[in-house]
């Protein structure tokens, strides 16, 4: 689980706040950031041949899902929090683990794509 589930594991980092609009709904969770930060990441995949990427929302938040076209249940699911230190990070779901600033998103693409080569190996 990422930062927003309360586990042990992981404790609740809440978002930087977002301006309300005065007009129309608004959402409860802020996303604009976190989405912006997950969209360059699909772009860093989108050079990379037998990788898809698809948006997805677990638990009200915004996630990338990272897909090796060929290798079942070799997925990651990425997720964006935002940090104490006042940074964005991408991090790993499923294991919470950090992966890299998500104004690195090339870097972040080939530490995923990595993670997923080695996994496949294994």
């Amino acid at each position: 689980m990422g930062a927003h589930a309360w586990t042990s594991e992981a404790p609740y980092i809440p978002s930087p706040p977002e301006p309300t609009r005065a007009n129309g709904p608004g959402t409860l969770i802020p996303q604009r950031e976190r989405i912006t930060c997950l969209v360059h990441l699909s772009k860093a995949f989108a050079h990379i041949e037998g990788i898809v990427t698809a948006f997805a929302v677990i638990q009200g938040y915004a996630v990338l899902n990272v897909i090796p076209l060929g290798w079942p249940g070799r997925s990651v699911t990425v997720g964006c929090r935002y940090c104490r230190d006042g940074a964005w990070w991408l991090y790993d779901i499923r294991t919470g683990q950090s992966i890299r600033p998500a104004n690195e998103a090339r870097l972040a693409a080939h530490r995923i794509t990595t993670q997923i080569e080695e996994a496949a190996a294994a």
